[in-house]
């Protein structure tokens, strides 16, 4: 991906002091280099229909005036080349809902210093450049990056040189908090724990590799710790693409404090399997391993391994990876999370 050298900053918002604050801040950036234009109203830039060339849009959600994103929609519309980041004193309503309705992030006013705003600003700036697509297919993509932010855990795209290209709003969530996993200045996803980091590693490895045959389902999970939590994250690595170029995988990061609110009804009919078949499902798409639901529901190691394998048969997969990836990508997971 190419480097940003420089980074034209479109300010719309109608507080002279935080325009002042931003100026500030930008004359502590030494790479790369910044610009800042301000704008105190949104309806001037879309009525002249003109972005003064700029790299980014820095939207003050506080100035809009508006709660249904309507500000923000209209200059993805009329801008859809120019990512757009929200300024916002709100991360759990405003913030991560404005990325479900199209912004490449958001910052927290109480939290700009000038390394989060020039993180925020090239890592949304490259994350567009890496999204741009033909006219006729952008509509489509942006809805399939809508659907993935509804989902209800942590999903992380990365390229077979481990180099993230995508995550979705619940991922972000994470990613932010800095405790248990983070994303370096190469945009590499990496565990906080230096032991941790070298399993996770290994695992994208095995993902990777030409062939995955003979490993087992623990090379494809593993769980991670946090500092601020007693409760590990779990991921779960499953590959998707083939061939050099297309070889990728997507990490499903999930809190099992949160456990995914999917219904087993719906994953029963959806893959008619059976209650219990339906129940184990869940349970490995909450992250659980076998052993512990076997001895939750006092039941044997090979009665769960049999229900395990209908499972395999009636999804047509074959590793616990895949089962979840299925689960969690199918109408079950996009019915637990709130349609928008």
């Amino acid at each position: 991906m190419t480097e940003v050298a420089l980074c034209k900053i479109l300010f719309v918002g109608n507080k002279d002091g935080d325009a002042q604050q931003l100026s500030w801040l930008i004359s502590n950036i030494k790479k790369p280099t910044m610009e800042l234009m301000h704008v105190p109203e949104a309806e001037a830039v879309l009525n002249q229909r003109s972005a003064a060339d700029a790299s980014v849009i820095l939207l003050d959600a506080d100035s809009t005036g508006d709660k249904e994103y309507e500000t923000l929609k209209a200059l993805r519309a009329t801008f859809p080349e120019i990512p757009v980041v929200l300024l916002t004193d709100d991360e759990d309503e405003t913030g991560t809902y404005a990325i479900r309705n199209g912004a490449q992030d958001y910052l927290l006013r109480s939290q700009l210093t000038a390394t989060a705003l020039s993180r925020s600003l090239v890592s949304a700036i490259e994350r567009q450049r890496g999204q741009q697509h033909s006219p006729e297919t952008t509509p489509l993509l942006e809805s399939a990056t809508a659907v993935l932010n509804r989902l209800p855990m942590g999903v992380i795209l990365v390229t077979a040189s481990s180099q993230v290209l995508f995550y979705n709003g619940k991922a972000k969530i994470y990613l932010d908090r800095e405790d248990g996993l983070i994303l370096d200045k190469n945009r590499i996803c990496q565990a906080s724990n230096t032991n941790e980091n070298k399993q996770l590693a290994e695992l994208l490895a095995n993902a990777l590799s030409p062939s995955s045959e003979g490993k087992s389902e623990g090379d494809f999970a593993m769980s991670v710790t946090r500092n601020n939590s007693d409760s590990p994250l779990t991921v779960m690595v499953a590959p998707i693409g083939t061939g050099v170029a297309g070889k990728g995988a997507v990490l499903f990061v999930s809190d099992p404090v949160e456990p995914v609110e999917l219904s087993i009804d719906a994953i029963c009919r959806l893959y008619t399997l059976t209650p219990a078949e339906g129940r184990l499902a869940l349970g490995l798409t909450n992250g659980y391993k076998l052993d512990d639901l076997a001895e939750e529901w006092g039941v044997s190691m090979h009665t769960v391994r049999s229900q395990l394998r209908q499972i395999f048969r009636k999804t047509d997969t074959s590793r616990q990876s895949e089962l979840v990836k299925l689960i969690l990508t199918g109408p079950a997971a996009l019915k637990a999370a709130p349609i928008l």
